[in-house]
């Protein structure tokens, strides 16, 4: 039985609408690969990075990190998700974080309780498929609209707000 050994829930807004998780000494060729093919197909893994296009350039998303002692069922204990997504990315100094975080120390960087190595990364996405409706919806209608559309949609109300949450979990360790 896998064994979650923390989480951390952080809020994050979207650089040009897209987040990465990475490895804290990750290469900038990893966050522009990542970020390219979170851009065009939703979720991006380079050898150290994780992006994930949000479901607009405005809204906030809230993210929960977890991190697992092997690989977690995925499980709908959150209500149904909109996708989840699989790969593996490597850690090699045993530390991650999200630069697009509002929390100071996610951007610094956070240890893995396992240390270094690669990790399986899942990613799950809720309301990202409502909230991306809202947002088309709000396109289509007045100026007025589209401002309270905006408001609307940075809000971080739990149960509408666009949310992501990421499992890690070691598949190889070093050392």
């Amino acid at each position: 039985m896998p064994v979650l050994y923390s989480r951390v829930d952080t809020v994050v807004v979207p650089s040009h609408g897209v987040f990465c998780l990475r490895s804290d000494n990750a290469e900038l060729q990893d966050l522009a690969t990542a970020g390219r093919l979170a851009f065009a197909d939703g979720i991006g893994f380079a050898s150290t990075v994780v992006g994930v296009r949000g479901a607009t350039e405005v809204s906030n998303a809230l993210v929960s990190v977890e991190m697992w002692s092997r690989m977690p069922v995925l499980l709908r204990d959150q209500g149904p998700f909109d996708f989840a997504w699989e790969g593996v990315i490597e850690f090699s100094n045993g530390r991650w974080c999200i630069d697009e975080s509002l929390d100071s120390s996610m951007r610094l960087g956070l240890e893995l309780p396992s240390g270094t190595g690669r990790y399986g990364v899942r990613v799950a996405a809720y309301n990202h498929n409502e909230a991306l409706d809202r947002y088309e919806a709000a396109q289509a209608g007045s100026d007025e609209g589209f401002a309270s559309a905006l408001v609307e949609l940075k809000q971080l109300d739990t149960e509408t707000a666009e949310r992501y949450r990421i499992q890690l979990w070691p598949v190889e360790r070093r050392g």
